[in-house]
């Protein structure tokens, strides 16, 4: 099977398949990990002396302040199709009960400022940006990116100088979808961060899927950089270019360890966007 099949064919599967029958993670909400310590989504954030909006307000909460998860209550709260736990944390020297849909996901450091990631549940399907610097909102944004899971977010902030004219921040944003071929694959967002702070998605890629004998790998090659030829796997030397991003997709069949199938994509900086160009 070549590349360009493969992907149609994973693609063809992941969009029609959950309108047939129900999906696995239909009944699925995403949870924080108790212990962890995480920063506020939404800003005035009411904390309260127990899980409902019925609980008396304590004190408000910041956009950004940090919050240390306790404890998962039995109680469920779904707002604007956003289904969340109620949470027992801890902030400073208070103790109350948040809603979970006022708390990011998962937050990194990006040069001066904060960017807060938050999953919007199955049923809508996007991850949403926050650009946030001392509880100031700086920018924010929501992308489309399929049913998301909770359980492996990561993040890479790639070097934005190898490109002119550069943005303030490029940078990707990793989780796991969940998918009908598999339990789910990893997925990357790449996003830059202009000089006025606004966030653009870019494009994602996926790093590697498999539903057997059919498989693939992806590998981008950034400028200055060069991907090594593997004689083994038949890939010959991939040699970065000026102001490029090239994705190289390595399509297989474990079945049949002689057929090696490579189709290459090429994103193209533009001083906003990078563009796509298939080879």
């Amino acid at each position: 099977m070549s590349a360009y099949l493969f992907t149609l064919a994973f693609l063809i599967m992941f969009v029609v398949t959950p309108l047939f029958s129900q999906n696995h993670w239909d009944d699925y909400i995403a949870e924080k990990n108790i212990g962890s310590t995480y920063h506020l989504f939404g800003d005035n954030v009411n904390l309260r002396e127990s899980g409902s909006l019925n609980g008396k307000v304590k004190k408000q909460l910041n956009l950004g302040q940090s919050v240390k998860i306790l404890s998962k209550t039995n109680q469920i709260l779904e707002q604007n199709s956003v289904k969340e736990y109620w949470y027992e944390v801890e902030s400073g020297e208070d103790k109350g009960y948040l809603w979970g849909g006022f708390i990011s996901d998962y937050s990194f450091p990006l040069k001066d400022t904060q960017v807060l990631c938050k999953n919007l549940g199955v049923k809508i399907r996007k991850l949403e940006l926050k650009i946030i610097r001392d509880s100031k909102l700086l920018s924010q944004a929501s992308l489309e990116v399929g049913p998301m899971s909770n359980e492996t977010w990561d993040h890479t902030i790639y070097n934005e100088k190898l490109f002119s004219p550069s943005p303030r921040a490029l940078f990707a944003i990793k989780n796991l979808i969940f998918s009908e071929i598999e339990y789910g694959y990893t997925n990357e967002q790449i996003f830059t961060l202009d000089q006025n702070y606004k966030i653009q998605p870019q494009f994602s890629w996926n790093p590697g899927a498999c539903d057997p004998p059919a498989c693939s790998e992806t590998w981008l090659v950034f400028p200055k950089e060069t991907l090594p030829e593997d004689q083994k796997l038949m890939r010959k030397r991939t040699k970065g270019k000026d102001n490029t991003i090239l994705e190289l997709m390595h399509s297989f069949d474990i079945e049949e360890p002689n057929q090696h199938d490579y189709y290459q994509s090429e994103y193209n900086w533009n001083g906003h966007i990078f563009q796509k160009k298939e080879n």
